[in-house]
This record gives C-alpha cells, structure tokens and sequence, in this order.
C-alpha cells in the first residue's frame, strides 16, 4: 500500500485515517465528520462576507478566508470523489517505487532517496508552518479590541459579538489549525512528491541512458536501449495519469489565487492598519508560495525530460549497426516533446507560466487602483 512508501507516507497516512483515501465501511462516516462541519463554517463566512459589503477593506479580507477555505474543501472533495483514481496512481506510484528500491543500479537508489527526503521535508514544512499560520490567526483574534473570531462567521439573526454565542462559536473555531492543515497542505505536499518522483525516474532514464557507451558488446547496447525506450514510456504515462488527477483543480486555483492576490495587493493601498498590513503580506506570501510549489515541481519535470531528450542525442551510435539506429531516431523523436503538466489542460506548468500569472495579477491590481483613483 502507498502508506508504507516514505515517498507519500505522511500525506496518504493522513487522508486514510479521515477516510478520504481508501474508505471501508468501518471508517466512511470520518470523512463527512471532516468535511461536513467546514462546508457549515464555509457558508457562515459567506453570509459573513455579505455584511461586510460596504466595508470594502473588511469585504477583501474576508473573502480571501473564505476562498482559501472553500479552495481547501474543494480539493478534498475533489480527491474524496476521485478516490479509485488516485489510489489506482498510487498503485502505479507504489510499483515504480518498489522496482527502484529492489534494483541493484545504487545510483537509481540514491536518486529515489533524494527524492523521498526532499518529499518528506516538504511534507513536514507544509503541515507545520500551515498549523502556526492558523494558531496565528486563532490567537490574534484575542487581542482585537472589537469581539471577533478568527474567521468572520455570521448566522441570520443571531448578535455573533454577544455572549454566550461569541465564546460558543469561537471555541468551535479552535479545532480549526488541525482540521485546515490536513485539508488544504496534504494535496500541495503531494503534488509535489508525484512531481519529485517523475523528476527521479527521468534522471534514472538519463543516467541508463549515458550507461550505453560504456557496454562492450552492440547486442547489450540494444537491450539497453529498448529498456530506456520502456521505461521513457512508464514516465510518460505515470505524467498523463498525474496531469488528470490534478489538471483541473490546479487551473481552478490558479484563477482564484490570482484574482485574491491583486485584490490583496490592491487592499494594502487603501489600509492604514500595520496590523492588517502584515497580516495581509503574510496571506500574499502563503498563496505565492503554494504557486511555487506547484509550478516549480512540475517545471522540474520540463527540464529533466530536455535532459534525457540531450542524453538520447548523446548516445553513440556511428559504431552501431542500422537496427540500433533506427530505434535510437525513433527514440530521440519521441523525447522531443517534453513531458509537461497541464493547468486547465491547456497552459503548461513552467515557472514562465507562473511569471506570468504574476503579471496577470499585478495587471489586475493596477487596473483596480486606476479605478478607484478616478
């Protein structure tokens, strides 16, 4: 199972024990325990974020909440509905694994530890700087003069500020650190080990690949050839079933990102708080950073796969018969497309890309202060 791998372990170990992956009839009731109560909260903040419509500083704030929340529970969703598929990626995540970790080749093993160490930090940072953001906000909203709660909350007639229901709703708050660390940071964290281990199996490829030249006899390099040529096909396929599981979602959060990141930026000119000033830098920096992550994990795969197509033309072939030749062309044509993650199914995932929606969200921002201006 993919819980026993420390590629994913953290991450898939958590998922199983809320039941998002792998449910059986003993345990289906954990999901709706975890989700249902946030889809409640998700709907208190909307009604929330239609109070504060005048106040448009206040309106900005509390919409980036309730779209990082509602962002949270769609990617859970997402994953609860899409459950057979992402534990049949897994599988095939599981098998790869498995193959790596019995080979004899050390230096595919070592590449594979890179990536399972570099997995489980990530894994580890998410979930725990995830936490203290939200611990954060929990106890900053202690100190405000005017009674609020961590995240604005409303009910149709009912004084939220007035006790007892300020103490009430705010101590059903406090499960709140635990509950949106386990929802929104194990996809982020897990979308860039699926990204690290198809980074490992490319560097795998290239290094079998630059093995060719040194095999003494041509019938070795031949079988050498035709398992790269194999084993290039289990990436690209491994890429593929990535892209579908995530595709969508990932488009999805690049529109909602972009849209709270310029209104966030246009927010920290009509604010006079330094308070609000920080917090809203920190919320900024939060979304950039996911962003990154993202688009920065599958970037990598971008140029690993230009590295394998550099070792396939690196190959020696001259002292080769025409049998070899032709599947050496055949091959260099076939890694001339590079393997790349799609957001939306259309826009690549490079970090010219995320550049981009940078500039899309600064264009956005400076249009808004324009308005406002005049």
């Amino acid at each position: 199972m993919a819980e026993d791998i420390a590629l994913v372990a953290i991450n898939v170990g958590i998922w199983r024990r809320l039941a998002v992956l792998y449910p059986d009839p003993a345990t289906n009731w954990r999901k709706y325990a975890f989700v249902l109560p946030v889809c409640l909260m998700n709907l208190m903040q909307f009604i929330f974020l239609l109070r504060m419509w005048g106040d448009l500083p206040a309106f900005i704030l509390n919409l980036f909440f309730f779209s990082a929340i509602f962002n949270a529970l769609m990617r859970t969703v997402l994953v609860m509905c899409k459950h057979l598929a992402f534990e049949k990626f897994l599988d095939q995540l599981t098998h790869l694994y498995r193959q790596i970790e019995a080979s004899s080749d050390e230096h595919s093993r070592n590449l594979l530890a890179l990536a399972v160490a570099e997995s489980r930090r990530l894994a580890i940072f998410n979930l725990t700087a995830s936490f203290l953001d939200i611990l954060g906000a929990l106890i900053f909203a202690l100190f405000l003069e005017q009674r609020t709660h961590p995240f604005g909350i409303a009910l149709p007639g009912v004084d939220m500020q007035r006790t007892p229901f300020y103490q009430i709703f705010y101590v059903l708050q406090v499960p709140t650190p635990v509950v949106l660390s386990t929802m929104y940071m194990p996809f982020v964290s897990l979308f860039a080990a699926f990204a690290l281990f198809g980074k490992a199996l490319l560097q795998i490829l290239a290094h079998k690949l630059s093995r060719i030249g040194q095999l003494p006899e041509e019938e070795q390099r031949y079988q050498m050839l035709i398992a790269c040529i194999r084993l290039h096909i289990t990436i690209a396929s491994y890429v593929r079933n990535f892209t579908t599981l995530v595709t969508y979602i990932i488009g999805a959060e690049a529109l909602i990102f972009g849209g709270i990141i310029s209104s966030l930026l246009f927010c920290l000119n009509i604010i006079t708080s330094v308070t609000q000033m920080i917090s809203i830098v920190m919320y900024i920096l939060t979304m950039l950073y996911v962003l990154y992550t993202y688009y920065n994990r599958a970037n990598e795969l971008v140029i690993e796969s230009a590295h394998v197509s550099q070792a396939v033309y690196n190959v020696p072939w001259l002292e080769c018969g025409m049998r070899f030749r032709k599947t050496l062309l055949i091959f260099l044509m076939q890694t001339q497309r590079p393997l790349v993650i799609k957001a939306g199914n259309v826009y690549p995932m490079t970090l010219a890309m995320f550049q981009s929606l940078l500039n899309a969200s600064y264009s956005y921002f400076t249009m808004l202060r324009g308005v406002t201006n005049k």
